[in-house]
């Protein structure tokens, strides 16, 4: 697979979409490239008539024969980690929203008097945090 960056001089649409639902574009670029390009978007933005682009050109095998297989030249950031992007939070922190939960219940549930609600919450709040 070849990286190259050159001018997109045309961007023909196809009418059908594969088994996946994306849509096939041919692209074609300054210096005689041209291949297909699957995005999930109609209205692709990533090839652009008159614009500079980056690409991807690899030669495949299919059962028409030999065609050209434009993709995206691979990002350097490192890949998802997962967690959702947030950072982790102190567990003890955490115990502070769900001893006041807990404490909150035993009121509502009439298990504790709201007078109590101070004392409600420190005890739950030790309780859970000396198990940590």
């Amino acid at each position: 697979m070849e990286t190259k960056k050159a001018k997109v001089t045309k961007v023909t649409k196809m009418d059908k979409k594969d088994n996946y639902g994306n849509t096939s574009f041919i692209i074609e670029f300054e210096g005689g490239d041209k291949g297909y390009y699957n995005s999930k978007y109609e209205d692709q933005t990533k090839f652009v008539a008159g614009n500079v682009a980056d690409y991807n050109i690899e030669k495949k095998e299919g059962s028409k024969g030999p065609y050209y297989k434009i993709t995206l030249p691979q990002s350097d950031k490192p890949a998802f980690t997962g967690g959702g992007g947030r950072p982790q939070q102190d567990p003890k922190v955490q115990m502070i929203s769900f001893a006041a939960a807990y404490t909150k219940d035993l009121i509502v549930g009439g298990k504790l008097p709201m007078e109590n609600l101070e004392i409600g919450f420190e005890r739950m709040y030790k309780m859970m945090t000396s198990k940590l």
